[in-house]
């Protein structure tokens, strides 16, 4: 390597790891997202096996069989939720792994003098690229969780005319007319 002064070398590594560092704080605060998505999946899912315990011990006198369906399709979607919103932050911790390699691959770099510069562009190709795919993932679990949501808004509204609108369409359950 070139005769640089300590003070030069200390600026060299501290300019190179900015970029890994933001990119770091990046993944910190998607892997904190991800956290709080998979909490609410775990809490909606006890709340789902907690309602089927009780339609099951006969606690829920007035559980239908489209209700005990639609606990069972809401357990299918979360499940996949949870799977993606697992693999969405393994790929965000494996992300954050390549971009603290970065920084010591900018360290060895600047310190020995060997042909390594491409080390540190591989490895920060390598994480922007995990960071992409867990982005993508977490697009498709939004998708996933929007129409969970509507899946129960319109079940919702199903048992509202069941309860509101007469078996022929002529009224109120409770006798009143249209």
């Amino acid at each position: 390597m070139q005769n640089l002064t300590v003070e030069t070398l200390a600026l060299a590594f501290l300019t190179a790891l900015i970029t890994p560092a933001i990119l770091i704080l990046a993944c910190a605060s998607l892997i904190s997202s991800c956290l709080m998505r998979l909490a609410r999946v775990v809490d909606r899912v006890r709340t789902l096996a907690q309602m089927a315990e009780d339609i099951r011990l006969g606690r829920c006198t007035d559980c239908t069989t489209e209700r005990r369906q639609e606990i069972h399709t809401e357990f299918d979607f979360y499940q996949r939720r949870g799977k993606v919103i697992l693999v969405a932050l393994g790929l965000l911790y494996g992300t954050v792994g390549l971009f603290v390699a970065t920084g010591m691959a900018v360290a060895v770099d600047l310190l020995v003098d060997t042909p390594v510069a491409f080390v540190p562009v591989v490895l920060a190709t390598l994480g922007i690229s995990l960071f992409l795919v867990s982005s993508l993932l977490l697009m498709h679990e939004n998708r996933l969780a929007f129409r969970s949501m509507q899946r129960e808004i319109q079940f919702v509204h199903t048992l509202e005319e069941a309860i509101f609108v007469g078996p022929e369409g002529t009224g109120s359950s409770e006798g009143g007319g249209a």
